[in-house]
């Protein structure tokens, strides 16, 4: 006989299951569809009362029925339970048996825009393109500027402001004007260095001087360029570039000038030179700044290349065209007298065509970019006075001042130059650098006595290697295919490869030239005969010209690893873009005055030590060897203390406060 539910025995058991097994926190409802619930673990089953066999056989028929009614009851009752647990405001009921379909969101459809690494920036669309702009992906919505024409896919790197006087902003032909104003004091500087190599010997006579008071005339500027240098990057950093290139620019004019009418008066030559050496500071320190200032990252690396290019080709090739034009009966006064001219159009163009390039740039990133940047290659010229007038007055020679000058800003640069990359950079790269231009220096005072006798032009001849190797060497080596391909890996090899080709052509010319002046000891020699007899019978200009242009080859690929080592270091250690650059600039800046100090006192020393031909092969086989060690022990520092390095630079130049290191309470005190 079947018995019939019972609502209340129901609504019993559910009361004593949520009594027994409350909600856990976890399982509270929840506002969101479609969120997979946990369930709790359901009750034990009660033991069912044992009967005996008899008993189970004679209430079989009844309790096939009986246990179908308490199945169908127990089954609403957890029905009952679960909808409790799991039901919310959306009356969602979780039910037994097979699993329900449930409707997901559809995935979100891939994108077609490529990710871009280190920018929080989206790709420019169509629309982008359109406005010149987008949004950033980040929750601050702050504003993206990419460039216009063949560049409107790029993203600008540094952001402009929205300010027309902002450098970034300047039309591309006032730019291109700017750097080609800058570039034409490089090339002239670059000349003006190299302009005695030819000479040298010829001056000695002439003045009745030592060959190391001559070859001074060429040191003492470059020494007096590094602390000019140094100090033109600190001035630049409180009153702006402008004035201390038009200040350097008159003391180069004034020096210049003054070589024109010095021949017969040493003092008053080493005078002209040491005002020229006081205005090759600015232009050997600052340029690479203006051209941070003024272009953006896609558009830097080819200036960077054609500024390297013009002062590497004019410091080796010029001493090709000045011995030439010293071999007149004015010598090397004609020198001069070409640079004046060329300096006249130089003069015009840094006085108007190259304007204050430092710039306080604060970008609002929600505004919406309101300026159009010109990429005309030529302005539009409005010959009017009011036109006149207004570009003139831009033209100021002081426009920049820092907001606020201490103690921390002033030593910027001098702490670069006393970073640990900077210092290791220099030891590097310094013996065949100053190597190179001490044994370019002598090159009279080796060539031009007995037995050669070579005058001002063929002197100037032996330039042709390193002008044609090294040359070549330098613009593939500063192309953007080597930085990027710039691993721990290829600065090895490079450092490796510039030792050895460096090494090579150092002990070469020093080894084929001492060696070809040696007497020989078979009996070939004639009798009486000295060292002087044998000339350019056994010594060959082009192998030794030769030999002198792979020492600049391989100087000037040690050179190469230079710049992405800084690059690595500011990226390391600076905290945003504006401080990467800056201190990008300071380091190039602090590395040059270094150089050109210690290269000064090597050009002064290396003719003493050269002045006999066994005192060449010492000095060469040393200078050689030493840098093979120095390489050897740069590599292993590289490899095994990179990163402590690049911590040191930090702490070096005040980019990482460590003050805050230091615990001024209890860890445990609380407000």
């Amino acid at each position: 006989m079947e018995r019939p539910e019972s609502t209340t025995e129901s609504t019993i058991e559910i009361a004593e299951a949520e009594k027994r097994f409350p909600i856990p926190p976890s399982m509270l409802p929840r506002t969101i569809a479609n969120l997979r619930k946990t369930l709790p673990p359901l009750p034990p089953p009660s033991p069912l009362p044992q009967s005996s066999d008899l008993d189970a056989r004679q209430e079989k028929d009844s309790d096939v029925g009986a246990n179908a009614n308490r199945e169908s009851s127990t089954t609403s009752t957890l029905e009952s339970l679960l909808t409790a647990l799991g039901g919310n405001e959306r009356n969602v009921r979780l039910t037994l048996g097979p699993p329900l379909e449930v409707d997901e969101k559809p995935p979100r459809p891939i994108t077609k825009d490529w990710p871009r690494p280190g920018t929080a920036a989206t790709t420019a669309t169509v629309e982008t393109t359109a406005t010149g702009m987008s949004y950033s992906t980040t929750t601050s919505q702050r504003t993206i500027k990419y460039g216009t024409g063949k560049h409107a896919n790029v993203e600008l790197s540094p952001q402009p402001s929205e300010d027309p006087e902002d450098p970034l902003n300047w039309p591309l032909w006032k730019k291109h004007l700017n750097l080609g104003a800058l570039l034409s004091m490089v090339a002239l500087v670059g000349v003006m260095r190299t302009a005695y190599i030819g000479v040298n010997s010829v001056i000695a006579i002439e003045e009745n001087v030592s060959y190391t008071a001559v070859v001074a005339l060429t040191a003492a500027p470059l020494m007096v360029s590094a602390m000019t240098g140094m100090v033109s990057l600190m001035i630049a950093r409180i009153w702006g570039k402008r004035p201390v290139y038009l200040v350097s620019m008159v003391m180069i004019f004034i020096g210049v000038v003054w070589n024109t009418h010095v021949r017969g008066s040493l003092a008053q030559n080493m005078a002209a030179r040491i005002f020229q050496g006081l205005g090759w500071g600015a232009f050997d320190t600052l340029v690479l700044g203006s051209i941070q200032d003024t272009y953006f990252e896609h558009e830097r690396q080819l200036m960077i290349i054609i500024h390297y290019t013009v002062s590497i080709a004019t410091m080796l090739g010029s001493p090709l065209l000045g011995g030439t034009a010293s071999a007149g009966p004015r010598g090397f006064e004609v020198q001069f007298e070409i640079m004046s001219a060329f300096l006249s159009l130089s003069i015009l163009l840094i006085a108007f065509g190259a304007p204050e390039t430092t710039y306080d740039r604060s970008v609002d990133d929600t505004q919406p970019p309101t300026i159009e940047r010109s990429q005309a290659l030529w302005p539009t010229v409005t010959y009017t006075k009011e036109a006149a007038i207004a570009y003139a007055t831009k033209m100021k020679p002081w426009s920049y001042q820092a907001s606020e000058i201490n103690i921390p800003l002033i030593l910027q640069a001098p702490r670069a130059m006393a970073a640990p990359t900077t210092v290791l950079l220099f030891i590097v790269t310094l013996l065949p650098y100053a190597g190179f231009w001490g044994l370019a220096s002598s090159l009279s005072l080796l060539f031009s006595p007995l037995p050669f006798m070579l005058p001002s032009a063929p002197l100037g001849t032996l330039m042709t290697g390193p002008f044609l190797l090294a040359t070549p060497v330098a613009i593939a080596l500063a192309s953007a295919i080597f930085q990027m391909r710039f691993r721990p890996t290829v600065h090895l090899i490079t450092l490796a490869v510039g030792t050895g080709i460096a090494s090579i052509g150092m002990l070469g010319f020093g080894l084929y030239l001492s060696g070809s002046m040696e007497m020989p000891t078979d009996g070939s020699a004639k009798p009486f005969s000295t060292p002087w007899d044998l000339g350019l019978n056994r010594v060959s200009l082009p192998v030794a010209s030769f030999l002198l242009g792979l020492l600049a080859g391989g100087s000037l690929a040690l050179d190469a690893t230079i710049r992405p080592i800084i690059q690595r270091s500011t990226a390391f250690t600076s905290a945003n873009l504006a401080v990467g650059l800056r201190i990008t600039a300071d380091m190039h800046g602090g590395l040059t005055c270094l150089r050109n100090f210690v290269v000064g006192a090597f050009i002064l020393g290396l003719p003493n030590a050269i002045f006999m031909w066994d005192g060449l092969k010492a000095a060469t086989l040393g200078i050689g060897i030493t840098q093979i060690i120095v390489t050897a022990v740069a590599g292993v520092v590289y490899w095994y203390w990179d990163e402590n390095i690049r911590r040191l630079d930090g702490f070096v130049m005040g980019l990482i406060d460590l003050s805050i290191l230091k615990r001024t309470a209890s860890f445990f005190e609380t407000d």
